[in-house]
Order: structure tokens, then sequence, then C-alpha cells
């Protein structure tokens, strides 16, 4: 799923917020990122559902490491997809499959978080953290 949204929507709309450009924020941001995508791998063969949310984890980082890299931040309210809908408006129609992707993540992270008996496959979280990793580099491309 794309949004059909610019920066200026986004803004008006008051779900994003202009804030100061903060270096060490995002790069503590990327590197936690990073330290997620490890730590899903780490749990793929025991834990489908914790490797799913650390790569969940993971695209929300580099998704927040984009909006403070260009001096933004998530209003508070629905703050999940709001970092989504930024990330959809910075990295343009090219990236559709992987924001499609992360946003299928977030409402599938949602649902099983509060509905325990929905359950995480083992491909969906091999999947999770293949989707976490080419997120990162997309990011990581765009921050440099």
């Amino acid at each position: 799923m794309i949004y059909k949204i610019t920066k200026e929507d986004l803004l008006r709309d008051g779900v994003i917020k202009k804030c100061e450009k903060d270096n060490k924020s995002v790069k503590r941001l990327m590197e936690r990122a990073k330290q997620d995508i490890i730590t899903a791998e780490r749990n793929l063969k025991d834990d489908p559902e914790c490797t799913f949310t650390f790569s969940y984890n993971a695209l929300m980082r580099c998704g927040l490491a984009l909006m403070s890299n260009d001096g933004f931040r998530p209003d508070i309210k629905d703050k999940h997809i709001n970092i989504i809908k930024y990330a959809t408006v910075v990295l343009g129609k090219e990236n559709e499959d992987i924001l499609s992707l992360y946003d299928y993540m977030r409402r599938k992270r949602n649902r099983f978080t509060y509905e325990p008996e929905i359950p995480c496959s083992d491909l969906e979280a091999k999947e999770a953290i293949k989707t976490a990793k080419e997120f990162f580099e997309i990011v990581e491309k765009n921050l440099g």
C-alpha cells in the first residue's frame, strides 16, 4: 500500500512535527536497528514471533532515523502508521514493494500483540528479517 501524500499534507494534518535535526539520534537509531536485526536472526529458530517483532522494530527505527535526519518526528497519535506514511513520501514509488511489506508487518505485529491466538509462522519470521535488512539498506543510502 502506497500512501499518496506529501510532507505538506502530513504537516498540515499534524501527524508529523518539525524538530531539530539530530545526527546523534539518527546514528543511534540505525545502530539499534542493526542490533534488532541481529536479535531477530538469533531468535529465528526458537521464537518466530520474537523474530518478527524485532524485525519490525528495526523497520520502525529506520523510519524514525529517516524522519529525524530530515528534521521531523511523528506525532504521538498513530505514530507507527505515520512513520510509514513519511517513509512513503521520502522513499517514493520505486520503493513501494518494501513499504507495502513494512505496512503489512505493522498490521500483523499489532494483531498478534493484541490477539494472542494469531500465529506467526517460521516463513513470516524469515521474510520479516529479509524485509528489515532490505529496508535498512535503503534508508542507510538515503541518509548518506
